[in-house]
């Protein structure tokens, strides 16, 4: 089997949380800048940003020149959409929406050539070569994430967190907490949501995948990784300026230095 390395895994292999920086823009000098500060992976938005797939070749591109893993959140957990990401130099997918274990078998049968999946050949963008060569080294790389941001999702968040292929489960705050009813939009300190969180981390650990969660902020992702998640997304390009983005990073490591 083939064992891939990059610097999302080398945080996981040591034990420490990975890092993730959100981007909502269409500017690849943007996106490597992001991937330079420290994070671990870039995550373009094509749900509610401003990328399209047709920005994210040189997003992808740019990230991956500066170290980091690139990542795509899907904009709806649709077979094509996920290929065409892939196809384009994404090696981690977040897929929106995912209620159940059926939902995220499709998705993630998409995301894996066969046998492990019904992915189909053709890479623009992020080959690993030609041929079989290239295919099983897409299927030990790429990183896929079921977003938890319903009640429905919450309730079987152990069946799907238990899903064949799955890496990760990523929290979405802010849905979760308008789809749970929460009087306190996305406040990732809100009772009620502290219980939701420590439920994904509790099913993500017994089925051995990774616990993911969007915390933009210092106090709040070094709370998340407290809390035991290993994916956090801690800043972006919403509520952060790229200059500023080296000194989010130390200061969320818990270093100054």
């Amino acid at each position: 089997m083939l064992r891939m390395t990059d610097r999302v895994r080398e945080r996981w292999e040591r034990g420490e949380g990975a890092l993730n920086a959100w981007l909502g823009s269409t500017d690849p000098s943007s996106a490597g800048a992001f991937a330079r500060a420290g994070f671990d992976a870039v995550t373009v938005d094509l749900q509610h940003g401003s990328a399209s797939p047709d920005d994210l070749g040189p997003l992808a591109a740019a990230i991956s020149d500066a170290g980091a893993v690139p990542f795509a959140r899907l904009r709806w957990n649709d077979p094509g959409l996920i290929m065409r990401a892939l196809d384009l130099g994404a090696l981690g997918v977040i897929c929106p929406m995912v209620d159940s274990r059926e939902q995220a078998e499709v998705f993630v049968r998409a995301c894996r050539y066969p046998p492990l999946g019904a992915r189909s050949y053709g890479p623009v963008q992020g080959a690993f070569g030609v041929g079989r060569e290239h295919t099983e080294a897409a299927n030990a790389a790429v990183l896929t994430f079921a977003q938890i941001e319903t009640a429905a999702a919450l309730a079987r968040v152990s069946e799907i967190a238990a899903t064949p292929g799955l890496d990760g489960l990523y929290v979405g705050p802010a849905d979760l907490s308008l789809s749970l009813g929460l009087e306190n939009f996305a406040d990732l300190g809100d009772p009620r949501m502290l219980e939701a969180l420590r439920l994904v981390v509790a099913a993500s650990r017994t089925s051995g995948v990774v616990p993911g969660i969007h915390a933009p902020g210092t106090e709040p992702a070094r709370a998340m990784l407290g809390l035991g998640f290993g994916f956090v997304g801690a800043g972006g390009d919403a509520e952060l300026h790229a200059e500023d983005a080296p000194e989010r990073v130390l200061l969320v490591r818990g270093s100054t230095t």
